[in-house]
């Protein structure tokens, strides 16, 4: 069965809740959603009820977050389950993410 990722957006538009998994499968649609985000936009990435996440889904993170950083916005993680926490971790990316 291929993975699935849902993406909600709250109704202020500045968090987007990320459901399911984030890996090579969902990660293209992740990056598009992404991509619809106005430069300079404060935008958190809501991780609760993110199951996995891949090096593919971390790449699409990254690039967004210095896309927005560029522009005089941010990209902030936020509350991650603890495999994903893990996974971040593991990758160096903790700080660099600004997980809260």
């Amino acid at each position: 069965m291929p993975a699935e990722l849902r993406v909600t957006e709250s109704d202020d538009g500045r968090t987007l809740l990320l459901a399911g998994e984030l890996d090579t499968h969902t990660a293209p649609q992740l990056d598009r959603r992404l991509q619809a985000v106005a430069d300079g936009t404060d935008l958190v990435l809501d991780l609760s009820e993110t199951t996995f996440i891949s090096s593919a889904g971390l790449g699409v993170i990254l690039e967004t977050q210095r896309r927005l950083a560029a522009s005089g916005g941010s990209l902030q993680v936020s509350s991650p389950t603890p495999v994903v926490a893990r996974m971040i971790e593991l990758s160096g990316l903790s700080q660099s993410l600004g997980i809260s």
